[in-house]
């Protein structure tokens, strides 16, 4: 999905409404990936008529999708496109506590040249599936802080479980359980 000024002044302006949460990182601009990423999955739905519930007020969950499955979304903010070998995270910070039915995954593409601050950074969006918490405890690679993957070289800030790209629901079937939720 190609992201508008118009979805980036939306985004900001519910950024900014935010407070700093506990353990953030990367503080207002986690907030404002956060929120592009919330505001994308929202369109998505929106778009193929998925009935769900906002409840990014909570920390236990983003959305109630149809009448029971709650999701949360976690949005990946990258400097090249996502491909199939690449990982997606869940910090373990809210894990104990935030435990719902699916986490769905968005990765940003970022273009380096606008500065690490300047919104209109994000150029597009991609939507790359989801995981159901069952499956995601069961398949996920445990990275603690300060650790380093050899594979590509990030080192850790926090613990975190990871998938790959390929261990994802697709969208399409994502889109059934969603509309029989």
């Amino acid at each position: 999905m190609k992201l508008t000024v118009e979805l980036i002044d939306e985004a900001m302006e519910r950024a900014d409404s935010l407070p700093i949460f506990e353990n953030s990182h990367r503080q207002e601009q986690a907030n404002l990936v956060g929120c592009i990423g919330e505001i994308v999955f929202e369109r998505y739905l929106a778009h193929h008529q998925v009935t769900f519930k906002n409840d990014t007020i909570s920390t236990r969950r983003d959305y109630v999708i149809g009448n029971s499955l709650a999701l949360d979304v976690k949005t990946k903010d990258r400097t090249v496109r996502p491909q199939r070998h690449f990982d997606n995270s869940v910090p373990l910070y809210n894990h104990p506590h935030q435990r719902p039915d699916y986490y769905y995954f968005i990765s940003l593409l970022r273009e380096k040249s606008l500065g690490a601050t300047d919104p209109r950074r994000f150029k597009e969006a991609y939507l790359m599936g989801g995981i159901s918490l069952q499956d995601l405890d069961r398949v996920a690679k445990r990275w603690d802080a300060g650790q380093t993957d050899p594979s590509n070289g990030t080192t850790f800030w926090t613990a975190c479980l990871n998938v790959q790209m390929d261990q994802l629901t697709p969208n399409d079937q994502l889109l059934e359980t969603f509309r029989n939720a």
